[in-house]
């Protein structure tokens, strides 16, 4: 994808046969497909790891969200923190299979903090309103063009994002966009996720 990231983050919700049948689909035009799953115990998340790899979804694009004993002990593409997490340097001990390290923020400083703190990536949002954060207003571009501004690390824009607002997205300073309902509840999630893939390309073609 000529540079730009697409990340895409499970739901909760689907079934592990359903997920691994998506994952093995997807997993060609994704930078990661993190594991996100608040609600599952470390037993389960391992499962999911485990036929996302029977489905031929590479290692390291993997992403493991929130689960230290697993970045521990498997090696992953990433490992994706909140931004409740304690600091990173305190972690890195118990995160070192993973190949990345990302946090989520929510302002300047956070952003400025996490890189200092040795962050490989940031996600930054939500951007625009989306039916996972309701009545909550949106940080919107401006603040992401700030956040963008302030740190040398990317800064993959979440929330709301469509294939058609990724133009603007990366036009704050975004490195990449995050994906959860545009891909996992579309009727055919490859040709969603074509759809992202070929707008990040697209835009990086546009700027040489």
């Amino acid at each position: 994808m000529a540079g730009y990231e697409l990340h895409v983050i499970s739901n909760g919700k689907l079934e592990e046969a359903t997920f691994a049948r998506i994952a093995g689909c997807i997993h060609p035009y994704v930078t990661a497909i993190h594991i996100r799953e608040k609600e599952k115990p470390a037993e389960q998340v391992l499962r999911l790891i485990g036929a996302a790899l029977a489905a031929g979804v590479p290692a390291e694009r993997l992403y493991v969200n929130g689960h230290l004993s697993i970045a521990a002990t498997v090696t992953l593409g990433g490992l994706h923190m909140a931004g409740s997490s304690p600091q990173l340097t305190s972690l890195h001990d118990m995160s070192n299979r993973a190949l990345r390290t990302g946090v989520s923020v929510h302002g300047v400083n956070e952003a400025r903090q996490r890189e200092q703190e040795g962050a490989d990536y940031l996600v930054f949002g939500h951007i625009y309103e989306t039916g996972s954060k309701p009545g909550l207003p949106p940080r919107g571009l401006e603040l992401l063009s700030e956040v963008t501004a302030e740190v040398s690390i990317p800064v993959i824009a979440i929330g709301g994002v469509t294939p058609e607002r990724i133009r603007p997205v990366l036009e704050a300073g975004a490195s990449g966009v995050a994906v959860m309902s545009g891909i996992w509840d579309a009727a055919d999630p490859e040709q969603a996720v074509r759809a992202y893939a070929n707008e990040l390309t697209i835009k990086e073609s546009k700027q040489r």
